[in-house]
């Protein structure tokens, strides 16, 4: 069996009864949206891509740095307008900050998070942000699954309840 198959099969396993939480990157300019979502463990977030995007994970104190073990869609220049999806699995309900790591993106507010608590808000991490002169990011991809639309669909089809409002 094919490795992607294998940890497609993960995937569907661990989103089943959950909720598939779903974030458009880059459809309507410098954004993720929503920009916020709250998913609990086991819920799964697909990142729909638009040209030009990707999405990098990192701490709050280290806005558009790469940070070992953070998750990274990988670059790639075609998306099929939304139908390449990067499916990560929610491992905890700890906040997880991510940011677009195109040149200048982050730093423009392409930035994202999950579970944010309440002292740490997502204007302060974008505020941060502009503060930082480059954008980081690993060499390849890691820490999810590219998808295409039917593999992804299969997520939804095995009980999860897809939402965009990350509720």
């Amino acid at each position: 069996m094919h490795v992607k198959q294998i940890l497609l099969a993960a995937v569907v396993a661990t989103v089943v009864k959950s909720e598939v939480h779903n974030i458009d990157v880059g459809e309507d300019g410098l954004k993720f949206e929503p920009q916020v979502i709250k998913p609990v463990r086991g819920d799964a977030v697909v990142f729909h891509f638009y040209p030009k995007h990707n999405v990098v994970s990192t701490t709050f104190d280290k806005p558009c740095e790469y940070t070992s073990g953070s998750f990274f869609s990988g670059p790639f220049d075609k998306t099929d307008n939304g139908k390449l999806r990067f499916v990560v699995n929610v491992t905890n309900e700890d906040p997880v900050w991510y940011y677009c790591a195109v040149p200048k993106h982050c730093q423009q507010g392409m930035v994202g998070a999950w579970n944010p608590p309440a002292n740490s808000t997502i204007e302060a991490f974008a505020d941060a942000a502009k503060k930082v002169s480059d954008s980081t990011f690993p060499s390849s991809e890691s820490g999810g699954l590219l998808l295409d639309e039917e593999q992804v669909a299969s997520l939804t089809q095995s009980g999860a309840s897809p939402t965009e409002s990350g509720r």
